[in-house]
Parts: structure tokens; sequence; C-alpha cells
């Protein structure tokens, strides 16, 4: 959280969890949930600030970011939630800038 990575083209820095909504481990979900966050893309000289759904690609620039992977998993049901420091995310940018 609150680091700067070069994603193939723009440097995403995810600010802060809008939703993580992830099904615990020992828990059963009709439904397996989702993570948001809100990011700031930095294009070159231009700057965005995005929410992000992972799974969901959005158009930026020519080409499309994702966010792909969310860090850790949801904790057991019973055990203390996760902190926005706790948090790592993956990134992938498909196109080119």
């Amino acid at each position: 959280m609150g680091e700067t990575a070069w994603v193939d083209g723009p440097k995403v820095t995810p600010l802060a969890v809008l939703e993580d909504s992830r099904c615990p481990m020992n828990a059963r979900c009709v439904w397996a949930g989702r993570v948001r966050i809100r990011a700031r893309i930095d294009l070159g000289a231009r700057r965005e600030f995005r929410e992000l759904t992972q799974g969901e690609p959005v158009q930026v620039a020519d080409g499309s970011l994702e966010l792909v992977e969310v860090q850790p998993d949801p904790p057991m049901v019973g055990q203390a939630g996760l902190e926005e420091a706790d948090y790592s995310f993956g990134f992938r940018f498909m196109g080119g800038i």
C-alpha cells in the first residue's frame, strides 16, 4: 500500500482498499467476493486516480490495466481482519504507452 510499481508502462500506486469482500478460507460462500482499490496511475506527464476491481481490466492510455493479484488471502472466520498495510497487489498492463 502506498508503494509505486512500474507495470510495463504506467506506474501504479495503490492508495486505499475500498472493498475486500472475499470469502474467508473456512467459510462457505455463495459469492467469492471481490477486492476494489483506489490507485494513482502515472502516465508520463499525466496522472489519473482510478478505482480498480480485481479481474476487471480498465482502459488506461492505449491499453488496459488490471488488478490481477491480491495478497494475503482473507483471514479465516474468527480471526482479526486485515489492515491496509498487510496488503500487496499484482497488476498487468496490456498495450503500450
